[in-house]
């Protein structure tokens, strides 16, 4: 078997072992997707900065696609499959793109202002034949192209601290909007149910657990307060 082949193989059993543990299942088409993905940024990630250099395949998988692939569950629960979706500062497209590949019908924005990360999403989204996904190479604070969209579902990986977050996206939000902060231990702090800031009340704090580490992770959810 030549190398990449064999590294083909074994990203892809170690994206198999993650979603077994997750509980997620996925056609095959869409875990092929993942992988594709996965080593396209590992590609490109020796010439732009898409995440950590030196980041193994090992915690590539996890760390990042898996971890962005936790969200899945919780738009389940809140019936939100189809979305809108807005993410936030979507980097390499974690969680947005990740999560699309996984709800291929989720109507997905993807916000990053970084042209060269820009340049990447829309390599993949191409390479992926993917529809109803925009990248947009926008802030926040750019209101004219976003106004054209309502969005149910808001989210951010680690983008800011929540409260930071929340103010960021205050002006993007429809009455319906779920935003959901995803965080690691750190960026959870103390958060309660029906605590509010910004004019937002948290309304659920949901924990996972990373499949190889045991890393925990938390959804903040929260809505504009009554």
């Amino acid at each position: 078997m030549k190398n990449q082949e064999r590294i083909t193989v074994e990203t892809k059993q170690l994206f198999c072992r993650g979603l077994a543990q997750l509980d997620i299942a996925l056609p095959d088409k869409q875990v092929h997707q993942l992988v594709l993905y996965c080593l396209e940024l590992q590609k490109w990630n020796r010439r732009v900065n898409l995440v950590a250099k030196n980041t193994s395949i090992h915690d590539l998988v996890e760390k990042h696609f898996l971890d962005s692939l936790t969200l899945r569950p919780v738009l389940g629960e809140l019936d939100l499959l189809y979305g809108p979706l807005l993410d936030v500062g979507s980097g390499a497209g974690f969680p947005g793109l990740v999560v699309k590949i996984a709800c291929p019908t989720m109507a997905t924005v993807l916000l990053e202002p970084r042209n060269k990360k820009v340049a990447f999403l829309r390599h993949i989204i191409r390479r992926l034949s993917l529809d109803g996904i925009d990248v947009l190479a926008n802030r926040t604070e750019d209101r004219e192209e976003l106004s054209k969209h309502k969005f149910s579902i808001i989210t951010g990986r680690a983008v800011a601290d929540v409260p930071g977050f929340l103010g960021m996206v205050a002006d993007l939000v429809a009455r319906q909007t779920l935003v959901i902060c995803m965080q690691g231990e750190t960026g959870k702090e103390n958060w309660q149910i029906k605590e509010t800031v910004y004019g937002f009340e948290c309304i659920d704090v949901k924990e996972t657990v990373l499949p190889f580490s045991g890393i925990k992770r938390y959804f903040l959810i929260f809505r504009k307060a009554e």
